[in-house]
């Protein structure tokens, strides 16, 4: 099994999937870039399953904790789930007050070629999604406003990026290959202040259309110290920091205890969180090297003989969340509501 943490994937990251699928060995990698995904599932999944390899991206931070958190809340509901909306707060404890940063500049420009190439991957989409998901009712709505949920002191915003396509991917591969009712999802990211989550989808927007600009494009690959308020840095956050960041995860999944009445609203709500420190470093690390794990001692259950798959669909029976669990910088998922 090869483990491929060199990115952007965009660019390094086919050639790798390439020669794994060739000679029959699986690979792993911490890619969030949905074009790059889509296109390595539409190039060689027939490949991969006619050489028994399994490829999964997304088995870091991004996308691992929601993926299970969606099937660890799903695992814990009495009847059938129709939504789950996932709230995302990002704690980080200063302890070295001369460095803000969260990330390397890497996932920057990850992100950076990610909006750049946005219309191959809407391209690339329509043509993996040929077959129509069912209307499901009733219909989970992106709020698109700044709102509150009780229990927490932030203020949410949509982030419709990164985890959400991810999930999406899984549940229309149960439904196309399991026909299992997909479940329907939305993710939003905490600030502190109202100001923040209001301002966030418009600094979002902005980041977009300057990516579609090769002048433009080059002041964000040069300064993203600048552009995240130093929060991505060339240089990384100091460890000191690293260590002692956190990350919490809330999960809401509605649905029905029994049957699935669509002319009727859900009449029960089940709540989980997914928590843990460093997830852009040791939770990411961890993520990957129990992914790869996984993949070598429970292949037998994992779907067909191979194939390029999100993380959700391919460990949703295997003991991948117990195995992270287990681990020092691993993660936690507990019910907070029942």
């Amino acid at each position: 099994i090869v483990l491929n943490c060199c990115g952007p994937y965009y660019l390094y990251g086919e050639i790798v999937v390439k020669a794994c699928v060739e000679a029959g060995t699986h690979h792993v990698d911490l890619s969030g870039e949905p074009q790059y995904i889509s296109a390595m599932q539409l190039k060689y999944q027939d490949l991969a399953q006619s050489s028994g390899s399994y490829v999964v991206s997304n088995c870091a931070f991004e996308s691992i904790p929601a993926e299970l958190g969606v099937l660890y809340a799903e695992k814990n509901f009495p009847g059938t789930v129709n939504s789950v909306e996932l709230y995302c707060t990002l704690e980080p404890n200063y302890q070295d007050t001369t460095s803000k940063a969260l990330l390397n500049s890497g996932t920057w420009d990850s992100a950076i070629y990610s909006m750049q190439y946005a219309r191959e991957m809407w391209r690339l989409e329509r043509k993996l999604n040929k077959e129509k998901l069912p209307r499901l009712r009733p219909k989970l709505w992106m709020k698109p406003y700044a709102h509150k949920i009780e229990g927490s002191n932030k203020y949410y915003a949509p982030f419709p990026i990164t985890d959400q396509p991810v999930v999406e991917r899984s549940q229309r591969l149960f439904y196309v290959q399991d026909n299992k009712r997909p479940i329907q999802f939305q993710m939003y990211i905490g600030f502190k202040s109202l100001f923040l989550a209001i301002v966030f989808p418009i600094f979002l927007l902005t980041i977009a259309l300057m990516a579609q600009c090769g002048c433009t494009r080059k002041l964000l690959f040069k300064y993203p110290h600048f552009f995240t308020r130093g929060t991505m840095t060339h240089d990384g956050p100091t460890e000191v920091n690293r260590k002692v960041n956190e990350f919490i995860y809330i999960l809401k999944a509605k649905g029905w205890t029994t049957g699935t009445p669509e002319s009727e609203s859900p009449n029960k709500e089940v709540v989980v969180r997914a928590s843990g420190k460093d997830p852009c470093y040791g939770i990411t690390s961890t993520c990957l090297l129990m992914c790869a794990k996984v993949i070598l001692q429970e292949h037998q259950k994992m779907p067909g003989n191979g194939g390029v798959y999100p993380p959700g669909f391919a460990f949703a029976k295997t003991q991948l969340l117990d195995e992270l669990g287990r681990c020092k910088s691993g993660l936690k998922f507990e019910v907070l509501k029942q």
